[in-house]
């Protein structure tokens, strides 16, 4: 088992250099140290270390300790490599060393384009910059909003090349409190920069400029998906087939989706290892009479390598479906040979491989997820199988799936309450239908690839596909409705979540290896838990805080009093609901409020809001002002909906501490008010621009 830590230790010799490798990649992150100086702490650790390794006698012998801390400390400085020179910022072909706003940028599309509400969207690589002196090759992406007229970009597919004749803009965060780090996401990717083009601001060069394996690739992924639209009737349903086949989730609904992670199976639609393992599964069933000789062993391992890698790079290569790979290419390359291969070994050695590849996968939740989950699965599905036995074999098969479901979440939970605020209450019952029904789904899926030549038996199981993706989803909004599916809107920090862990660990080390000892532990871990939630909540309640939210195109303002928020702004924000759980929900679940309809110590006086002790004017284009002998003093002035006044009217008005042009300004408007604030020396803040405006009192 895992937590006897030192047979796993000498099983898995992998998590010695996993652990140093993990380390020095979040160490360099968060605390940048100059190349060189890593670069000469790296090497001068190598050193010392093979001149250790090749010394004999009395030293060594009493020193074996040091070859084991140079070990790790070459591991930590490589880790801290890796993130330096995968950070695309850091490299030398970036095109942002060479680019300005002048610049001609030369890029090529990495996708095709993806419709939106307001544009199509896509991610290309710049592949050249022409800044008026040469013309340099780099590196790196932009995200390229644009204008959505089906016509003008009828020619734009992807591997197209376009020249941009228009500035980027640097990707920006929203500044709202607890808001999911989009800058941080996108640099992961090597995108840095975006743009909305219009007609005339770009020109489609000719022909194709992505590698042949490439748009091989590509389009056999199209293909799947005209497939797949073109048997599967329904936008529901074919949104939920092409997520589960490809990892297609551009056209899935956003409720259903809400609905599938409220429930506690968002990994059914999220391309994962439960779908590389089910085609794993498939096909030894298929190869089974390969199995006999070593030949023909090793052909049917490298045909289960082709098919697994091949399903991996059509779904995208994420991390969760990247690390299944790893794994099975492991365990096929053992089988093949005749060897047995550790899963503690597998899993540590296809983290390290995986990490080496790209470091960053250390911050994806995905990648996060699937290894908690596996571990989780191998630890505890054990001993939760063991609670009961059933002599009838369809009831002990249903009890061991719900005892993997059950070993699963184990792990999983407080990841899931740390990133998604959530616990699906209802997780049990969801995976017990939809688990063995998706598989189905998926089985029924690929045959469908595999005879769409044949139109009639193609359209019948086009027909049936469609009605198992309706029973799926059925069942999921019907235990989405039942009131106490979900526990949501929970806020843990990450020190919050460290200490569940540790208290998992503790009361695991007790139950299954009889440890009483570890009581005492679990129960300060318990302890400090329920102190770290109590003062956090003596804290709330003596917060006040006004937000102004960064909110594209609309206003929202919270006034926070203790574990109560009140709302002012427009109705969207408050009703769709996307744009709420995007934009303003993270902020109510960071403060632990709910809403209510009035506060106290808030009174509200058009266009006036007294709250506390703090004044308040929220200005719009309904508003009426005029100039009067005395300026009124307020502490905030808030400016909404391009208000028809200039700065200097609203100062005579409304002399106050702080201007505030909100999310629902037009961004020329809020330049001309900007430099009448700066000719004036008033203080001012663009949520645009500045992101979410936040004053705690």
């Amino acid at each position: 088992m895992l937590l006897t830590v030192a047979p796993v230790w000498k099983e898995a010799p992998f998590i010695r250099l996993l652990i140093p490798l993990m380390t020095g990649i979040i160490f360099q992150w968060y605390h940048p140290v100059w190349v060189s100086t890593l670069i000469i702490a790296g090497l001068t650790c190598c050193i010392f270390f093979f001149l250790f390794s090749f010394s004999k006698g009395y030293f060594l012998f009493r020193h074996k300790w040091l070859l084991g801390i140079l070990l790790m400390s070459m591991f930590f400085f490589a880790g801290t490599l890796i993130v330096h020179f995968k950070n695309i910022t850091n490299q030398q072909k970036w095109f942002g060393s060479v680019y300005h706003n002048k610049a001609v940028i030369i890029a090529v599309l990495n996708e095709p384009l993806v419709e939106k509400n307001k544009s199509y969207k896509s991610v290309a690589t710049v592949i050249a910059v022409d800044n008026g002196k040469k013309i340099t090759k780099t590196e790196g992406n932009i995200i390229l909003y644009f204008k959505k007229d089906p016509l003008a970009v009828s020619g734009l597919q992807y591997g197209s090349a376009i020249v941009l004749n228009k500035p980027l803009q640097p990707i920006t965060n929203s500044g709202n409190p607890g808001a999911f780090d989009y800058k941080r996401y996108c640099l992961f990717q090597d995108i840095t920069h975006q743009v909305f083009l219009g007609e005339k601001d770009y020109t489609i060069a000719e022909g194709k400029f992505q590698p042949v394996y490439k748009q091989w690739l590509q389009n056999s992924k199209s293909r799947l998906l005209q497939i797949l639209k073109k048997y599967i009737n329904g936008e529901r349903e074919a949104g939920v087939a092409e997520a589960l086949l490809i990892g297609y989730r551009d056209d899935l609904d956003r409720d259903l989706v809400q609905s599938y992670s409220n429930t506690g199976v968002i990994h059914v639609i999220a391309i994962s290892g439960m779908h590389l393992a089910m085609i794993y599964g498939l096909l030894i069933i298929i190869l089974k009479p390969f199995s006999k000789s070593r030949k023909t062993r090793l052909l049917r391992g490298i045909i289960i390598l082709s098919v697994l890698w091949l399903f991996t790079l059509l779904s995208g290569a994420g991390p969760s479906i990247l690390r299944s790979a790893v794994m099975f290419s492991f365990i096929v390359i053992g089988e093949s040979l005749s060897k047995q291969v550790s899963i503690y070994h597998t899993l540590s050695a296809s983290a390290f491989f995986l990490l080496c590849y790209n470091p960053f996968f250390v911050w994806d939740v995905g990648f996060q997820l699937s290894y908690t989950a596996v571990l989780s699965i191998v630890v505890f599905s054990g001993p939760v199988s063991n609670w009961f036995y059933f002599k009838n074999k369809w009831a002990d098969n249903v009890w061991k799936l719900m005892a993997v479901t059950i070993s699963a979440q184990i792990l999983t939970t407080p990841l899931s309450i740390y990133h998604f605020h959530q616990v699906p209450n209802l997780f049990l019952l969801s995976n017990l239908v939809i688990v063995p029904l998706s598989g189905i789904v998926l089985y029924a899926e690929i045959l469908l690839c595999i005879i769409s030549f044949i139109k009639p038996v193609a359209a019948l199981t086009g027909k049936l596909i469609a009605i198992l993706i309706q029973w799926m989803n059925g069942f999921i909004n019907w235990v989405d409705d039942i009131p106490f599916s979900v526990s949501n809107n929970i806020s843990m920090s990450i020190i919050q979540a460290c200490l569940l862990y540790a208290f998992i660990i503790f009361v695991s080390l007790w139950l299954m290896h009889k440890r009483n000892a570890m009581v005492k532990y679990a129960v300060a871990v318990l302890l400090i838990f329920s102190c770290s939630i109590s003062l956090k909540n003596i804290y709330q309640q003596q917060k006040h805080a006004l937000i102004v939210y960064n909110t594209p195109g609309y206003s929202a303002t919270d006034c926070i009093s203790g574990k109560r928020y009140y709302f002012t702004g427009d109705d969207t924000c408050r009703k769709e609901g996307f744009f709420r759980n995007f934009h303003l929900n993270p902020s109510r679940i960071l403060y632990n409020v709910k809403q209510a309809d009035a506060l106290p110590g808030l009174w509200r006086s058009p266009p006036f809001i007294f709250f506390k002790d703090k004044t308040i004017v929220l200005l719009d284009s309904t508003v009426k002002i005029s100039p009067v002998s005395g300026a009124v003093h307020v502490d905030i002035v808030i400016v909404s909906q391009n208000a028809k006044y200039p700065v200097s009217l609203i100062s005579q008005t409304f002399r106050g501490n702080q201007y505030i042009f909100d999310g629902s300004n037009s961004t020329w408007k809020i330049r001309q008010w900007k430099n009448e604030c700066d000719s004036l020396h008033l203080r001012r803040h663009s949520v645009q621009e500045d992101g979410a405006f936040v004053l705690d009192f």
